[in-house]
């Protein structure tokens, strides 16, 4: 459904200089909210007017992302800032009387609390799991190699892929796997990349980060840890830096790609894993 006042937020979105791919998240996260309380909230749902919706509304909807949808710490404190930025366009117009979402704060997100570097020790056992989908043991396989996701989503890393140096037998045998998995859809989509939707389209074959990120999270609840390429790579980083305890800041950097402050930012975070 649409959402109250949803021409007019857009254009105040869009003199804010968001970009549309965002203004549409905005849309989606409105949406969910609205389509939750006629569905769950009666005296919302019997008179679909804002002056009914209160701060009890909004809170019920979040603690149901929490508890139904299982949405991340991370993720909560984006939806609620979409939302503030909702409702204080419109008690600031004065669209609405009262600010339902004026009480209500983000929660704090430990920087490394979905962070996992056990996997790489069991990299073998995952590439051979076919319970797996392809694209999750390929983003293993790439970020245990150190890529990150703007790396191998990117078009063009077919290149990088194919002149992969990998010693391990395992990984070998993947690639030989996944290059036959993947030739049937690059034949379908007239393209030689690595990541491609499932259905023939023609101007933009390649996955989306966020289209990847839908086959990753199918595949958390069976491996037991969190497969968001940013944390992998985290993961690549940390163990990187905990078997070269010896090399130099300018080695460590030249071999992770880090500036200075990034790289003692990781430096402090395995210092606190291992306290």
């Amino acid at each position: 459904m649409d959402y109250p006042y949803q021409p007019e937020f857009r254009r105040f979105l869009q003199q804010q200089h968001l970009a549309p791919l965002t203004i549409k998240t905005y849309d989606t996260s409105l949406s969910n909210l609205f389509n939750f309380l006629l569905a769950n909230r009666p005296q919302f749902a019997t008179n679909p007017d804002l002056k009914h919706l209160t701060e009890t509304d909004v809170r019920a909807y979040l603690n149901y992302l929490q508890t139904d949808k299982r949405i991340t710490m991370t993720t909560y404190n984006k939806i609620l800032s979409q939302l503030n930025r909702y409702f204080r366009y419109l008690f600031t117009h004065q669209l609405i009387a009262t600010y339902p979402t004026l009480t209500l704060h983000g929660r704090a997100v430990t920087p490394n609390q979905r962070v996992a570097t056990k996997w790489l020790a069991k990299l073998d056992l995952l590439l051979a799991d076919d319970h797996l989908h392809y694209y999750t043991r390929l983003v293993l396989l790439l970020s245990k190699h150190g890529f990150t996701v703007g790396e191998f989503l990117y078009p063009g890393f077919y290149r990088v892929w194919d002149q992969l140096t990998l010693t391990d037998p395992v990984e070998a045998r993947f690639r030989q796997a996944f290059n036959a998995y993947i030739a049937p859809r690059q034949q379908l989509q007239n393209s030689p990349d690595l990541f491609l939707k499932q259905r023939f389209s023609p101007t933009h074959p390649q996955l989306s980060n966020a289209a990847l990120h839908k086959f990753l999270r199918q595949d958390e609840e069976y491996v037991g840890f969190s497969l968001a390429p940013k944390y992998l790579h985290q993961s690549y980083i940390l163990t990187y830096l905990k078997n070269h305890r010896h090399a130099s800041d300018q080695e460590l950097e030249r071999a992770l790609n880090l500036d200075p402050a990034s790289l003692l930012y990781y430096q402090r975070l395995l210092m606190t894993a291992n306290q």
